[in-house]
């Protein structure tokens, strides 16, 4: 009941900024990015241990008082708004993703599957979202902080014969090559996540 408030919530947003949006087309996937985006960015900065938590804190504001509800939107207007400025900096839309040379897919994919299989991914993952949300990211937070991980993974692979392999993959140690492209960021206004076609290009 909760998530399909909030939706409804930033569905209203979402038309009063942008008349031709509509919700029964692919547009509709851009609500359901930003909800994931709010959720995620209230954990951090609530400091909750987990999403639950969090829409536990949601469904008060939204099931709440008039004021409580008032408030709320209030907040939601202002979120949604550097919501989608980041959108637009940060996302690209493209007719169709552009074709990567055979030996960089290859090392992608390779970095992909190490990542799935590597010890505390998922911490390294958290860590990552809430060093670009202290830096001031909102939108597509965790795709974003997966890219650079599976990039930077993709950067340490070495091609021994036929095989792609990787060092011992120490997630400190990633992280760690990861903060000062992290710290940049506020400063690199460029897009750093490329959808198809298919949700309103604003």
């Amino acid at each position: 009941m909760m998530r399909e408030r909030l939706l409804s919530a930033l569905a209203q947003e979402f038309r009063a900024r942008i008349p031709q949006f509509r919700l029964n087309s692919p547009d509709y996937q851009m609500i359901l990015y930003a909800q994931r985006d709010l959720e995620t960015w209230l954990r951090i900065k609530w400091g909750a241990e987990n999403p639950y938590a969090v829409q536990r804190r949601l469904e008060k504001y939204l099931r709440g008082d008039y004021k409580e509800q008032e408030d709320f939107r209030a907040f939601l207007n202002v979120w949604l708004g550097n919501w989608l400025e980041k959108w637009r900096e940060r996302v690209k839309i493209l007719p169709k993703m552009p074709k990567v040379p055979s030996k960089h897919a290859e090392r992608l994919e390779k970095a992909k599957r190490l990542y799935r299989e590597m010890d505390h991914a998922l911490e390294l993952k958290e860590t990552v979202i809430r060093k670009l949300i202290e830096r001031g990211e909102i939108c597509m937070t965790g795709f974003i902080a997966e890219n650079m991980i599976v990039n930077e993974i993709a950067r340490r692979l070495r091609r021994q014969g036929d095989e792609l392999k990787a060092p011992r993959l120490d997630p400190l140690d990633i992280l760690n090559s990861l903060m000062p492209k992290i710290e940049r960021l506020p400063k690199e206004k460029g897009p750093l996540l490329f959808l198809k076609v298919g949700i309103y290009s604003l």
